[in-house]
């Protein structure tokens, strides 16, 4: 892997809700990408301000709608920053387009990442998209697939489909890899669910990901992911082992 470069950045802080394209990352290696799913919908009111699975929150796997919405903040801008949460007149739109009165979220301020494995037990992650990967697969099915539909942070393409998939060989990892100076150890692929399906344009669901993702790594040999043995894999998961910044046009090495 030579002469590979980070080719776009994106961010999520509503889980569930489309993403940022911020000029960089800001890594931290207690938390993660900062500002990543630093807010989550709750299905009930009374669910904790603690980590918990997705299946807790409003996010695309059940919720398709919020794919296609659009984070509005408390000072009007539709970036997150530090100290402001999310906007109350954006939230009640929100309740009303899912059909609810009001909303209760989770603002976890930044103390951790809402991502879906556990950061508590395996410890926090980046998530990396091969350009590659959804190129072959839109290929494979004559589809038009948007890569924020798999809602990674940092997108790259090193020219051969799925190849990331032998460096996600184990959970937890041990491989490592480098973006710029910071050094990452790669923990997981990334096991798909539903949310993949849900239009990031519409919010609706209107293809068929998981069963030609499965169709195609199995044509491929693939094994199945190291943690579930889940046929429903795009891109991997890497714990960050410093503090750094990840920009555009950094090179990406494994180590």
């Amino acid at each position: 892997m030579t002469g590979v470069k980070v080719e776009d950045l994106r961010t999520f802080p509503v889980k569930g809700a489309r993403g940022q394209r911020p000029s960089c990352l800001r890594i931290d290696p207690v938390v993660g990408v900062l500002g990543d799913r630093r807010f989550a919908i709750k299905r009930k009111v009374d669910q904790p301000d603690v980590w918990a699975s997705k299946v807790h929150f409003r996010v695309c796997m059940n919720t398709p709608q919020m794919a296609a919405q659009t984070p509005v903040f408390a000072d009007g801008s539709g970036t997150a920053n530090p100290g402001h949460g999310l906007d109350q007149r954006w939230l009640q739109s929100l309740a009303m387009a899912l059909g609810e009165t009001e909303l209760a979220t989770l603002d976890t301020k930044g103390a951790f990442n809402v991502v879906d494995t556990d950061p508590r037990k395996y410890g926090p992650t980046v998530s990396f998209l091969n350009l590659a990967s959804v190129r072959a697969l839109k290929a494979e099915t004559g589809w038009e697939i948007e890569p924020e539909r798999f809602r990674m942070n940092v997108w790259y393409d090193d020219g051969q489909p799925f190849s990331e998939l032998a460096w996600a060989d184990s959970f937890p990892g041990t491989r490592e890899l480098a973006v710029g100076d910071l050094r990452l150890r790669i923990q997981d692929a990334c096991e798909r669910c539903l949310a993949v399906e849900a239009n990031p344009n519409t919010g609706q669901r209107d293809l068929a990901i998981l069963d030609a993702l499965e169709a195609m790594l199995r044509k491929r040999g693939y094994g199945g992911s190291p943690h579930r043995g889940s046929f429903h894999v795009m891109g991997f998961l890497a714990t960050p082992l410093a503090a750094a910044t990840i920009a555009r046009g950094q090179e990406i090495r494994l180590l």
